[in-house]
């Protein structure tokens, strides 16, 4: 099973003092949908936060309920510098790699980075009655709404891989081709409009949402890592775990343990 980990609870302590943050999973439309969260303030003392979004090959759906915005968007890397205004609420899907072209026929690195309403690709959203329910019915109408236009399909060759993949990652681009049976300039332009990303880009997310499955695990054992994940070396590995997250192994795990 795939299903990325997002920690802005701790990495950002002044996150943590002001915002709730939740997620859910609805097994009915956990083939496309890996989660529905939440997050809304503790106080209404207002202040900009970082909420820092690791990169998780994935595209959502965020409902951004003062501003009365929908849209899709995703991250071709770890966003550091993301603010939010709080107190301020915010709901949204978190989709399946591979779910967002599925779902809208657009290709999937149009959003990545960038913000696409979702009222420019469908037309069947009433925004007006939307943003009159209050913030827990427009949450039950939101997942009635994805539901639905998910009702019937079933996930394409794309929108399952990622997990086939996370249980076993390719150590190289090459492995990774070869196991697909895709020339490298295929894999190149078919990964880039089912994920917005590079093949290079998916086996690095996978590598690192491995290391964090393994760290918040009640089990962690840093040293397992290079070998469920094929790193090359501790320093390879240091490197690459510092850019995504921003601290150290030991840090993230002195973090989630305290």
């Amino acid at each position: 099973m795939y299903y990325p980990i997002q920690l802005p609870f701790i990495l950002n302590d002044t996150f943590t003092r002001l915002v709730t943050y939740r997620e859910k999973i609805i097994p009915e439309c956990s083939d496309f949908v890996l989660c529905f969260w939440e997050m809304f303030p503790k106080t209404s003392e207002q202040a900009r936060v970082k909420n820092i979004i690791i990169a998780d090959g994935c595209i959502d759906l965020i409902v951004d309920f003062d501003q009365r915005q929908l849209f899709f968007t995703g991250n071709q890397q770890t966003d550091f510098d993301y603010e939010i205004e709080v107190p301020a609420r915010f709901f949204g899907a978190r989709m399946m790699p591979g779910a967002f072209h599925q779902l809208t026929g657009l290709p999937a690195e149009e959003a990545m980075g960038n913000f696409i309403l979702l009222q420019e690709v469908f037309a069947d959203f009433n925004l007006e009655e939307f943003f009159s329910m209050s913030f827990e019915t427009a949450q039950e109408a939101f997942q009635t709404y994805l539901l639905e236009k998910f009702s019937g399909q079933q996930p394409n060759d794309f929108t399952q891989l990622f997990p086939p993949l996370f249980e076993s990652i390719p150590p190289t681009s090459k492995e990774l081709y070869e196991q697909l049976y895709f020339s490298p300039r295929q894999c190149q332009r078919l990964f880039k409009k089912h994920f917005g990303l590079t093949p290079k880009m998916v086996l690095s997310i996978l590598r690192f949402q491995k290391c964090l499955q393994i760290l918040t695990s009640e089990q962690a054992e840093p040293a397992d890592i290079l070998a469920v994940t094929n790193y090359y070396d501790q320093p390879h590995f240091n490197k690459d775990f510092k850019q995504h997250l921003g601290i150290t192994p030991l840090e993230l795990v002195a973090r989630y343990r305290k």
